[in-house]
């Protein structure tokens, strides 16, 4: 038996509730029924991981909860699975954050344009060349150097060494904000920065190319996000979808984040990836505490 908040094995029983054994976890200090759900939800956890995975997959919400209904036999509102979806991408983007990832260090910068609450904003992306692993993500209004500074900083934290090569289009805000973020003066440690623009920009960045046309065709059944907040929530989602979850043909069935060397249990995808967040969450929210508390 495992706790369902940290996941540590330090757990006794603890009386019954509605006739269910209780238990309590001699780390955490939370008490839980083990009933298949995860923590604070009355839903089953199966039920949910499928809704995601449905959803991700390329689903409408109101298709999901027929399929659900089909699978399971059981009836949800799109309102809850649109929760489910807001709130599991949360929170297993803010645990992946901190993921060290093994690179080859040569990564492509590249922006799109998408329609949010019914505006056009700029979602950014870095991905490694060699490994495809999506690096960074962000959004914003304007293409500035501000900008940059904000999806390089993404790239710096989450790169297990410093990148080799970046190489990016013709924006003039690269160059400046590729300064404030990877500039030395020490020559072992100097990133190469390459600007490609016209037809050599497209040749070169068409492995991000190919990331934009996988991510508007996931777009198009949603007509537009309703928030600049909930589009980056959503965006946050399929981050974590594209690298952890999705199987890709060239690596044999095998997640990027598999690919990359990343050591987590993740067979069954989201429901590894919500349990592994929520323990990282509660061992974070103890740790504070006891911060506090000296």
């Amino acid at each position: 038996m495992k706790c369902k908040y940290c996941g540590s094995e330090n757990v006794i029983k603890y009386g019954k509730s509605k006739g269910k054994q209780c238990y309590f976890c001699k780390d955490c200090r939370h008490k839980f029924v083990e009933n298949g759900t995860f923590v604070k939800m009355r839903t089953k956890d199966k039920v949910i991981v499928t809704a995601l995975d449905l959803y991700f997959e390329g689903l409408s919400v109101r298709k999901v909860q027929r399929q659900i209904a089909k699978i399971f036999g059981v009836k949800v509102s799109q309102v809850a699975i649109w929760k489910w979806i807001m709130k599991y991408s949360k929170l297993v983007k803010e645990f992946v954050d901190n993921l060290k990832v093994e690179l080859s260090g040569n990564f492509h910068v590249d922006e799109t344009m998408i329609k949010c609450d019914g505006e056009y904003k700029w979602f950014w992306e870095i991905i490694d060349n060699e490994t495809k692993f999506l690096v960074a993500t962000h959004l914003s209004g304007e293409r500035t150097i501000e900008e940059v500074i904000k999806l390089f900083k993404q790239a710096k934290k989450r790169s297990a060494e410093r990148p080799k090569r970046i190489v990016v289009d013709g924006l003039w805000a690269y160059e400046k904000g590729f300064k404030k973020v990877f500039y030395s003066r020490y020559k072992e440690h100097r990133v190469e920065f390459a600007r490609k623009a016209g037809i050599r920009a497209r040749e070169t960045n068409n492995v991000v190319e190919r990331l934009h046309g996988t991510l508007k065709d996931r777009l198009k059944p949603l007509r537009g996000l309703k928030s600049e907040e909930t589009a980056k929530i959503w965006l946050d989602g399929w981050f974590v979808y594209y690298n952890f979850i999705r199987p890709h043909l060239s690596l044999k069935g095998k997640t990027l984040a598999e690919a990359c060397g990343i050591d987590l249990e993740m067979e069954n995808g989201w429901e590894d990836l919500i349990k592994e967040a929520t323990s990282y969450q509660t061992k974070l929210t103890r740790f504070v505490s006891n911060e506090s508390e000296i």
